[in-house]
């Protein structure tokens, strides 16, 4: 009887167990024909070839005045660190987060000439913005409005246009970290507003680096201004750069600033030095704006002369 029982309950085991395969594999295909094999591919597991290595040879620290809490300058052709000050220091990074939206977004493989219609979601909680709610704009008029201005509605809108749910998009932020390497980054929105995206400087300096080669992100925030209008409101939107240092004499070719009050201001940079050496430069938390300014500077000024 013992031998009976044992019997049928292999057999039950095994039924299941066929039921369980069964039914994730048409799981799988319903979920490909809904879209998620995007996210499972855009989800790759596979670690970027093409990241930015950090040379440290010869390093020598420079004495150089920078009030931010850290900072790091590299040629970006070598990788070779130019500067560095509490490099791996982890802490919030406000709106820098919107380059990792940005290449998050553009790894979906857009229509950037598709629509993408303004929700009061998008707008709960965001800070000031020009955006109306139920104003329809190009998904490539928001991407511009997410880089140059650093709008959060527009960040918002660019996740939400790709299908994903906010907690899909987000986990592709993540995974966009791991494919680089980026041990000590971490991203829980795609916005920068909360203090939960920290990275550190020497983490970001390598994503900020993708993202200004990317050639769209790269002439995005390279613009100084931009003009654009709503497919269904008769009005037009002027933006501007919130990076003034594209005003001013270093050569600066992109850039994306960042500031929420546990953060303090941040700024990445990107730059070309008067032998055509590219410069990327991360410096988080400095006390204030005009500070944050100052520094760039002075770390720019050495960048191109060393």
């Amino acid at each position: 009887m013992g031998n009976v029982f044992q019997t049928r309950t292999v057999k039950v085991l095994s039924i299941l167990i066929i039921i369980w395969v069964v039914s994730a594999v048409y799981s799988y295909h319903i979920s490909s024909k809904n879209g998620d094999s995007k996210y499972a591919y855009a989800g790759s597991t596979s670690k970027d070839s093409n990241v930015m290595s950090l040379v440290w040879d010869n390093f020598t620290p420079k004495n150089l005045k920078v009030a931010a809490r850290s900072a790091i300058v590299v040629d970006a052709e070598t990788g070779k660190v130019l500067y560095a000050k509490n490099q791996d220091n982890q802490q919030p990074i406000a709106s820098l987060t919107k380059l990792a939206t940005a290449l998050v977004f553009l790894e979906c493989n857009p229509d950037l000439n598709g629509t993408v219609t303004i929700t009061s979601a998008d707008k709960q909680g965001a800070g000031r913005t020009k955006f109306f709610t139920g104003e329809t704009i190009t998904l490539k008029d928001c991407l511009h409005m997410c880089l140059m201005r650093s709008d959060n509605v527009a960040a918002r809108a660019l996740a939400r246009s790709t299908g994903y749910s906010m907690e899909k998009f987000v986990y592709l932020m993540n995974n966009l970290a791991y494919r680089l390497g980026l041990e000590h980054t971490q991203f829980v929105e795609p916005t920068g507003l909360y203090a939960g995206n920290m990275s550190t400087a020497s983490d970001y300096v390598k994503l900020a680096r993708k993202a200004f080669n990317n050639p769209i992100i790269g002439e995005i925030c390279a613009k100084r201004n931009y003009q654009f209008k709503p497919l269904n409101k008769n009005i037009t939107h002027t933006i501007y750069n919130t990076n003034r240092l594209l005003f001013s004499n270093h050569n600066i070719n992109g850039g994306k600033t960042g500031y929420i009050s546990q953060s303090g201001y941040c700024l990445a940079l990107n730059a070309i030095d008067d032998s055509g050496k590219p410069i990327t430069a991360v410096l988080l938390g400095a006390p204030s704006n005009s500070r944050r300014y100052k520094d760039a500077d002075t770390l720019m000024e050495f960048a191109m002369n060393n």
